[in-house]
């Protein structure tokens, strides 16, 4: 029962930002979309074993890290998601133009949203 609190965080977590990422694949042109959301999932995964590995290092890896141990896990934690919330939000900002509209994805037409190579 020690761990609930932190498996009620993760999911929570992960029901944040899944929705996000799998509609943004779903924004792709259809032919790139596998390939969206194997991206996806492999950014999910090395993106996990990277912070777990992070926090084994800041707790020094005890089976039962001190609360000081674990604060430092936590300010890393925060820090790291506060870095990714600005450069995803960096990001979102070059994709806009002038004028505030997005702009097409490489590939696709303007006119009828659709891919004009496969659809000539």
């Amino acid at each position: 029962m020690e761990f609930m609190p932190g498996l009620v965080l993760a999911g929570v977590g992960a029901g944040l930002y899944q929705p996000v990422m799998f509609a943004a694949a779903g924004l792709l042109p259809a032919r790139q979309r596998s390939l969206g959301s194997g991206v996806l999932m492999m950014s999910r995964q090395g993106g996990s074993a990277l912070g777990v590995a992070a926090l084994v290092v800041i707790t020094g890896g005890a089976a039962r890290p001190g609360l000081d141990a674990l604060r430092a896990g936590g300010v890393f934690t925060a820090v790291t998601a506060a870095l990714a919330a600005v450069a995803g939000a960096a990001l979102r900002t070059r994709i806009r133009t002038g004028n505030g509209q997005t702009r097409t994805a490489p590939g696709e037409s303007r006119e009828s949203g659709t891919d004009p190579i496969r659809h000539h």
